[in-house]
């Protein structure tokens, strides 16, 4: 028998590249330091372009342009946290003006060359299509399905 689910959480998530770099958030919580795509929690009958928005202004105080999307990612831990979360590529308004925003578990960003993202700490571990991506601009998967990381 399968995992019992305890709870379905549904996270946006958004790509920004800059000169060939991507551009992630650095998270603390519960003692551990890691690494995301910058997004969030969508709130219950929020559309997940306004989330996307929302949350890239509350992580980095930046307006962005949702360009469509990129992939889905699914992860269930192995305590049943079921974890979904639709991946879009955007583009920044007002990049020059990028800084920690109002969300305090966000602790740093910077933006990572294709060669530095597999020494990271990065959830869900999207490392390999990342690295797809900036090396060739495609992805190759639209749906794409993680062991849990610890």
């Amino acid at each position: 028998m399968g995992t019992k689910i305890v709870y379905m959480r549904l996270r946006v998530a958004g790509v920004l590249v800059q000169d060939n770099k991507l551009l992630l958030v650095q998270h603390e919580k519960d003692g551990k330091t890691y690494w995301l795509l910058p997004g969030g929690g969508v709130r219950l009958g929020e559309p997940l372009y306004d989330s996307l928005i929302r949350e890239f202004y509350e992580e980095l105080n930046l307006r962005i342009a949702v360009r469509g999307l990129f992939f889905v990612v699914e992860t269930v831990s192995p305590q049943g946290d079921h974890i979904l979360q639709p991946t879009f590529r955007v583009a920044a308004e007002n990049i020059d003006e990028i800084q920690l925003g109002s969300d305090k578990r966000v602790v740093d960003y910077a933006f990572f060359r294709q060669d530095t993202i597999n020494e990271l700490s990065l959830y869900p571990d999207i490392k390999e299509e990342m690295l797809v991506f900036l090396e060739s601009s495609r992805i190759d998967q639209r749906y794409v399905l993680k062991s849990w990381i610890d």
